[in-house]
């Protein structure tokens, strides 16, 4: 049997060469085109259209332009239309080495002896890269940070604001801060946190890092689901998750101890450790010693001697 499948199976490849350009047809377009994306990079997957002829040898091209209005102006007409990164019969493609924070269009076909198909096409944005563990808002308008449990928020407050001129409002799935009557920041949050029934919140209006002016700063809790989760991939990607407001790539997301990652505090031993933190940098001082703030990851100091193998 399966001597003979293979026999066929040459008469089918044989016979896909020599009149593949009289017998193929014409290909579908490619569906469920999708894509991840990335700081850095997009990856592309689509499924192929159905087959319109045994004889068909496909293979699938796929295209790239910007679309960040900045980078089209730069480029000019000649230089910013699609360009061609792939032709293969493969059903993805990555591509890398892209800037944080831009627009593209992609587009996908499938070619065969007998033509092309229509193009299937999808718009993306690379994500923002995080800064610490989380991002900033369009324009700076916000910065913020996460640990697995909590969200801190900062906001620049105008020159002369003075904490009866700063409003809070905290929903469990909704911000809202306003300095002398004018927004500064409002939107759906990503998921939901922890707040009162009345929509007040705890905040505190201080010296801005560069000792210039004042900022808000404000620490919202997580509402969890169920057990805490230290797994890049299931914290926050954005603080406002709407049109506008920057998804960071949580692939590149890790938590920091002063300068060094923060290892999860429930973790017994290095293995799980490595688990949710890929890429962590291990050491042997004593982290009861080491400084930074840590939220509550502070009694994986007490243990850390007694953890590490």
């Amino acid at each position: 049997g399966r001597e003979v499948r293979r026999a066929m199976d040459a008469c089918h490849k044989l016979a896909k060469l020599l009149f593949g350009g009289v017998l193929g047809k014409l290909p579908n377009a490619p569906t469920g085109l999708k894509v991840v994306e990335r700081c850095d990079g997009l990856e592309v997957r689509w499924a192929p259209g159905a087959p319109t002829s045994r004889y068909n040898s496909d293979v699938f091209v796929v295209e790239l332009a910007p679309r960040t209005p900045k980078v089209v102006e730069a480029l000019g007409p000649a230089f910013s239309g699609f360009a061609e990164f792939h032709r293969g019969p493969e059903t993805r493609f990555s591509f890398d080495k892209l800037g944080a924070e831009q627009d593209f269009a992609v587009r996908v076909r499938c070619e065969n002896r007998a033509g092309a198909s229509g193009w299937a096409e999808i718009s993306a944005r690379t994500r923002q890269a995080p800064t610490r563990c989380g991002g900033t808002g369009p324009d700076g308008a916000y910065a913020w940070d996460q640990t697995p449990t909590e969200v801190e928020v900062t906001v620049p407050a105008p020159p002369g604001t003075t904490p009866k001129q700063v409003s809070v409002t905290v929903k469990p799935r909704r911000l809202e801060i306003s300095f002398a009557g004018v927004t500064a920041v409002a939107g759906s949050l990503c998921r939901e946190v922890v707040c009162g029934e009345d929509g007040d919140f705890e905040w505190e209006l201080r010296d801005a890092g560069d000792g210039e002016g004042k900022e808000l700063f404000m620490t919202m809790e997580k509402r969890l689901r169920d057990v805490v989760s230290y797994d890049p991939a299931e914290q926050w990607d954005c603080l406002i998750a709407e049109r506008g407001h920057p998804r960071v790539d949580t692939a590149h997301l890790r938590w920091f101890r002063g300068y060094e990652w923060r290892p999860p505090q429930d973790a017994s031993n290095v293995d799980e450790v490595k688990q949710a933190m890929p890429d962590m940098r291990f050491t042997d001082v004593d982290q009861t010693k080491v400084s930074g703030r840590d939220g509550e990851l502070d009694d994986w100091g007490d243990k850390w001697n007694k953890n590490r193998r």
